[in-house]
C-alpha cells in the first residue's frame, strides 16, 4: 500500500519491467497547506527481488534503462547507480524485497486502485555485466596495529583473568589478615597491594613478549609458505584465466599475513602476485606527477580540465577562476601567474559559472591558441595567455535553453548539448567567433537525450555519453534531396557495446562494473575514448571500436576523488584531485 501526500513518487523495478506511480493532483496540494492532507492511494503485489523506490523528487529523473538495469545488482551498486544517474540532490528509499522459505509468489501483475499510473511501459532485461575483481589499497599500519592488538586482548584475556585469581589466592595464604587492621611488626598494607598489582602485570608482560616473538611469527611464516605454494603451482601454468584462482588465492592468503608481519621477500613475492593479477585485468598503475608543486590552492574545487600540446587548463568552481599552466621543457609546468581571465581584473557580470572548457586552436576569436568557456545560459568567455579575455552570447534556439550540460569543439564548429530540451546545438565561427542561429544536430529523428551527461567529437562522429553508462554514436551528413536543395541526414549505430577480447568476456552495453561520468576523446595516430569511473576512482580506455584496452590507476591511491580528466597531444593524460592535478603518460 502507498499513499502519496505532495510531490513524490514510487516505481516498481521487476525483471523486464518499470511502473512509476505518481499524482499530479496530490502533486498540487503540497504538505502544510490545509489541516487534511490530500492522500492518493495505490494498492500492488510485491513479488520476490522487486524493487520498490521511493523519492521526493518529481518527473521523470531516471529513464527506463537505468531502473531495468538495476535487477540485476545488489541493493548497494544500485543506489550508487541512481546518485551517478541523476544530477539532481536525491532524497528516498529503495528496497528489494526478499521472501523467506522455498514458497512460490504467483508473479502478478501490479493493479492500482484509483487513477492508473502515468506510466506503464515495458523495459528491456539487461544482461549482468561480468564482475571484475576490485583491487584495494594494502591496509594502513594503524590498521593492523589495532587489530593486532585486539587480537591479542582476546587472546591473553582469560591468562590475565586467571592470574589476577590465583594472585589473590597466593596472597590470602602468604599474608592472612591483609583486611583487618595492621599490627605494628605486620607488612605494609601499600606493599601489599603493590605485590598484588605487580606480580600479574609481570606476567602478562612476560606473556605477551613471548606471543609476539613467537607466536606472530610463527603465523606469519605459515601463510608466507601457503602464499608462497599457490604461487610456484600458479607461476606454472599461463599468465591467463586458467590461473586466475590461484594468484587471487595467494593475494587474499599475503593479505592475513601482513597482520602479522612482513619481510623483503613477503614484498617481493607480493609485488608479484600484484603484477600478475594487473596483467589478467589489464590494469595498468601510472606514475602520476603533480604538474605544479602545492597546487592550485587549498580551497580549490577542479571541476573542468582542457589540454593542448603544452597549455593546461582548469577551472575552479569553488572561486570561481580558470588557471593556466604552461609546460616549461626539463621542468615540467609551471602557474601563469598573468593569465588574465574568469575572476580576474576584467570582469564580466553576464558570465556565470562555467559548465565546461574547451581548447580553441589558432587563430581562434584572440588570434591565438586558447580556451573557451560556456556557461549555463550561453555566455562564452574566450581566453589565451598574454592577451585580454573576451567575453560573447550565443543566439538562443527558437525553443530558449534548457540546461547546457556540456560542450566540445571540433574544427569551426562549437557542439552544446542541453538534454533538458532534447538537443544538440550546432554553432559555427565566424573570425574565431562562436555566432549565428544554433543548428540543430538532430534535424530530424531525436535521440532521446534525457539523460545524456556528455559528448565528445571523434572526428565527424559525436559520441554521447548517457547516465547509465551506455553510448550512443552517430554521423551527420548533408545530401542532396530529390525535391531539390539538400536535407540533412543522420545516422546512429543501432547499439553500442563495450567488448573484451578475453576469454568468458561478453559484450555489454555498459562498461563492467563501472558508473562512468566523464568522457574525453584522445585523436589519431591511436584514436580512442577514456572514460572516468567514480566507482573505482580510475580511468577505463577503450579503442574507437569499443574494445578494452586497459584500466589506469595510480601507483600510490589518490587521498581523494578524480573530479575532471583530460587528454593533450601526444600522448598526455591529466586528471584532477582536490586542488591539485596530475600528470601521466599511458603506455599504447
Amino acid at each position: 500500500y502507498v499513499a502519496h501526500a505532495g510531490v513524490g513518487q514510487a516505481i516498481l523495478v521487476r525483471p523486464g519491467q518499470v511502473t512509476r506511480y505518481t499524482s499530479e493532483e496530490a502533486a498540487r496540494k503540497p504538505m502544510g497547506t490545509s489541516y487534511t492532507p490530500h492522500l492518493r492511494y495505490y494498492h500492488f503485489l510485491l513479488n520476490e527481488d522487486d524493487i520498490i523506490i521511493m523519492t521526493t523528487n518529481p518527473g521523470d529523473i531516471w529513464s527506463e534503462t537505468t531502473l531495468s538495469g538495476l535487477s540485476t545488482l545488489t541493493s548497494e551498486k544500485s543506489v550508487d547507480r541512481l546518485v551517478a544517474a541523476s544530477d539532481q540532490d536525491l532524497t528516498g528509499i529503495l528496497a528489494r524485497i526478499n521472501v523467506p522459505g522455498d514458497s512460490q509468489t504467483p508473479l502478478v501483475e501490479a493493479s492500482i486502485s484509483g487513477q492508473a499510473p502515468s506510466d506503464d511501459t515495458q523495459a528491456p532485461i539487461m544482461a549482468p555485466p561480468p564482475t571484475r575483481r576490485p583491487r584495494r589499497p594494502r591496509p594502513v599500519k594503524e590498521s593492523r596495529v589495532g587489530k593486532t592488538m585486539a587480537d591479542l586482548n582476546e587472546r591473553i584475556r582469560p591468562v590475565i583473568t586467571m592470574v589476577l585469581k590465583g594472585t589473590a589466592e597466593l596472597l590470602n595464604r602468604i599474608s592472612p589478615g591483609v583486611t583487618d587492621p595492621l599490627h605494628p611488626d605486620a607488612l605494609s598494607r601499600r606493599i601489599l597491594i603493590a605485590t598484588a598489582v605487580a606480580v600479574p602485570l609481570v606476567i602478562v608482560a612476560l606473556t605477551a613478549i613471548v606471543y609476539s616473538g613467537k607466536g606472530r611469527r610463527e603465523q606469519f611464516d605459515d601463510y608466507y609458505a601457503q602464499a608462497a605454494a599457490i604461487v610456484a603451482t600458479a607461476s606454472q601454468k599461463p599468465l591467463d584465466e586458467s590461473s586466475r584462482n590461484d594468484w587471487e588465492s595467494a593475494y587474499e592468503i599475503l593479505e592475513k599475513a601482513e597482520a602479522y608481519g612482513t619481510s623483503p621477500d613477503y614484498e617481493f613475492l607480493r609485488g608479484q602476485v600484484e603484477q600478475s593479477l594487473d596483467s589478467l585485468d589489464l590494469i595498468v598503475r601510472l606514475d602520476f606527477q603533480p604538474i605544479v608543486t602545492g597546487g592550485f590552492g587549498t580551497n580549490a574545487d577542479i571541476t573542468a580540465l582542457a589540454a593542448s600540446t603544452i597549455d593546461v587548463y582548469l577551472l575552479d568552481s569553488s572561486e570561481g577562476v580558470i588557471h593556466h599552466a604552461w609546460g616549461v621543457p626539463e621542468r615540467g609546468f609551471e602557474i601563469d601567474s598573468t593569465f588574465n581571465c574568469l575572476g580576474g581584473e576584467q570582469v564580466f557580470p553576464e558570465m556565470g559559472m562555467p559548465v565546461d572548457i574547451v581548447i580553441q586552436e589558432e587563430p581562434g576569436a584572440l588570434g591565438s591558441e586558447g580556451v573557451v568557456a560556456v556557461d549555463e545560459d550561453g555566455t562564452l568567455l574566450y581566453c589565451a595567455p598574454d592577451l585580454p579575455p573576451a567575453s560573447a552570447q550565443l543566439t538562443a534556439p527558437n525553443i530558449g535553453w534548457g540546461r547546457i550540460q556540456a560542450v566540445d569543439v571540433f574544427g569551426d564548429r562549437l557542439y552544446l548539448l542541453d538534454p533538458s530540451k532534447n538537443s544538440v546545438w550546432i554553432y559555427e565561427a565566424t573570425g574565431g567567433l562562436f555566432s549565428g542561429n544554433p543548428e540543430l544536430y538532430f534535424a530530424e529523428e531525436v535521440q532521446d537525450l534525457s539523460s545524456a551527461i556528455d559528448i565528445a567529437l571523434a572526428q565527424d562522429e559525436l559520441v554521447i555519453l548517457y547516465a547509465d553508462g551506455s553510448l550512443s554514436r552517430c554521423q551527420r551528413a548533408r545530401e542532396p534531396d530529390p525535391g531539390g536543395g539538400e536535407r540533412i541526414r543522420v545516422e546512429c549505430a543501432p547499439e553500442s557495446y563495450f567488448q573484451d577480447e578475453r576469454l568468458g568476456r561478453d559484450p555489454s552495453p555498459q562498461i563492467p562494473g563501472a558508473v562512468p561520468i566523464d568522457m574525453d576523446y584522445s585523436a589519431p595516430p591511436e584514436p580512442s575514448l577514456f572514460f572516468l569511473d567514480i566507482l573505482s576512482n580510475s580511468i577505463f580506455h577503450y579503442s574507437m571500436r569499443l574494445v578494452y584496452q586497459a584500466q589506469y590507476l595510480p601507483l600510490d591511491p589518490f587521498d581523494g576523488e578524480i573530479t575532471a580528466i583530460t587528454l593533450g597531444p601526444p600522448n598526455d593524460l591529466f586528471v584532477a584531485v582536490g586542488s591539485q592535478v596530475y600528470h601521466a603518460e599511458p603506455s599504447r
